[in-house]
């Protein structure tokens, strides 16, 4: 009789489900969507695992510039071939000029192996500096193709020099190679110019040269370790705690800690589901719009079928009957409703990761499909409750009356 009654009414039955509909497409589809995104999110943290990061624990030390090149060339001599480079770096900011003017710089004071550090870019042109050049404190620097041309107006500048200050301190410095630049800075840096922002220049040194600017780095609150083999990450991070450790007895019992990737992968995850719900949810809004929109359509269908209700309770059918009828009704309209934006969401999750808008790989979530199923033929039951027993509720008297 319920499905009798729909197919009855075919356009008023569908503008009805529509609201069920979009809301289900819209809450597959962002969970989708989040699901993907926060898969490529974690994927660019954990591509690097052996990557470890051995910091000063704040909440044992005050101090947290104590990790010396000392403790850094104990750790690669200790380790050896185990570990492909140890890093570290203290950033400033400074001020270069050249003949094209003078310009603010973020300066990046570290060690040789930052060449190859986590997320830096490649170098294309020249050297980097050397453990001599740092055990010298010599006046060199890296900078990236994007700051050669802002500083010189082509990347041809292996060998040349520029004043750089820091602080009261200024030095000339001689440019030993050149970095690529990515085509994600690019973008960065085309936004940053079209908002008036100024330039970005980005300046390696070696962090003895430090000291020549009045500014000497006494020592380092992190250091990046790159194992040679994943496996053996975590225990090459355990160790250079309790080597550094006992280096460092005067700073307590526990004066160093270890981070790994997978942690910041894990938070990242957990900020990405968090984001994903508050807008599923918000999507989800518009589900309660569509169940009020089934409890009118019912409520529309009692006071049409007050004939169809009086003569059923006068042949005696009971209260239940009539619950049942209404409730049936309502819940297959939303269930309905509720399959359609399944397909569709899964079809629009499907779309969007074949064509990888904004570079998304979106992933369809059955958690959330089985959530929106249940929530669909919830939402059918519960504003469908109200008409049924209203429709139950009619004296059978006074619904022939109004025949």
């Amino acid at each position: 009789m319920a499905l009798d009654n729909i197919r009855a009414n075919k356009g008023r039955s569908f503008l009805t489900m529509l609201g069920i509909i979009i809301g289900i497409t819209s809450v597959v589809t962002i969970v989708s969507i989040g699901n993907g995104l926060k898969n490529d999110v974690v994927n660019a943290t954990n591509q690097q695992t052996n990557t470890v990061t051995v910091q000063v624990n704040t909440e044992e030390v005050t101090d947290t510039q104590v990790i010396t090149g000392e403790d850094i060339a104990f750790l690669g001599d200790t380790f050896g071939s185990s570990v492909e480079n140890i890093t570290a770096y203290q950033m400033t900011t400074g001020k270069c000029t050249t003949r094209k003017g003078t310009f603010d710089a973020y300066v990046t004071m570290t060690t040789p192996d930052y060449e190859n550090a986590q997320y830096s870019s490649s170098l294309v042109k020249g050297n980097y500096f050397t453990e001599n050049d740092m055990d010298s404190g010599r006046p060199v620097c890296v900078i990236d193709e994007l700051t050669a041309r802002y500083l010189f107006g082509n990347t041809n500048v292996v060998g040349m020099s520029f004043e750089l200050a820091i602080d009261s301190g200024i030095q000339e410095v001689t440019i030993l190679g050149i970095r690529e630049t990515s085509a994600d800075m690019m973008e960065v840096e085309a936004a940053y110019q079209s908002m008036g922002m100024p330039e970005s220049i980005s300046i390696e040194i070696p962090y003895t040269l430090s000291e020549a600017f009045g500014q000497p780095v006494e020592g380092f609150s992190s250091i990046s370790l790159t194992a040679a083999d994943t496996d053996s990450a975590s225990h090459i991070a355990e160790t250079a705690v309790r080597l550094l450790g006992s280096r460092h007895q005067d700073l307590g019992d526990a004066p160093f800690m270890q981070q790994r990737p997978v942690d910041l992968s894990d938070m990242m995850g957990a900020v990405m589901d968090g984001v994903t719900a508050f807008v599923a949810l918000v999507a989800a809004i518009s589900l309660v719009v569509g169940g009020i929109g089934v409890m009118n359509i019912m409520l529309v269908s009692v006071t049409e079928r007050t004939r169809e209700i009086g003569i059923r309770k006068a042949l005696g059918a009971r209260t239940g009957s009539i619950i049942a009828q209404f409730l049936c009704e309502s819940a297959i309209i939303s269930g309905m409703g509720g399959i359609i934006g399944i397909l569709l969401g899964g079809g629009l999750t499907a779309l969007i990761s074949a064509l990888e808008v904004g570079g998304i790989h979106a992933s369809l979530s059955l958690p959330a499909v089985i959530v929106a199923t249940l929530f669909s033929c919830g939402v059918g039951i519960i504003f469908g409750i109200y008409p049924a027993r209203k429709a139950a509720q009619l004296s059978p008297i006074e619904a022939l009356r109004r025949m």
